[in-house]
């Protein structure tokens, strides 16, 4: 199985380290949308927008899984991108976020 992992930028590069770390079984591709970092000043509808173009071209890449390691993007787009554009573009693909895991985490 092939897992995209994308970010506004480099940060998300942790995440994938530790993806290899524990899950080395799977390839990966990592999307860091440096043109356009950051994203934390820009409106929710084109956070929205960027984020959709980015899980739509790790779809085109054969990603059967994409994991939103961006916390604007997660915060911002992740609920519609899930309810809205996966059902009639991409139903049987997976799109996870980064933030509800780690508050889960460290409220253990």
């Amino acid at each position: 199985m092939k897992i995209g992992v994308f970010d506004s930028g480099l940060g998300g590069l942790t995440i994938l380290k530790e993806l290899l770390n524990q899950l080395p079984q799977y390839n990966y591709i990592y999307l860091g949308d440096n043109a356009r970092v950051p994203y934390g000043n820009r409106s929710p509808e084109i956070i929205y927008e960027f984020t959709r173009e980015a899980v739509n071209f790790l779809f085109k890449k054969n990603c059967q899984l994409v994991i939103i390691a961006c916390n604007t993007s997660t915060t911002t787009s992740l609920r519609r991108i899930q309810r809205e554009y996966l059902p009639g573009k991409y139903p049987g693909r997976r799109v996870l976020g980064v933030v509800k895991p780690v508050v889960e985490s460290m409220a253990e």
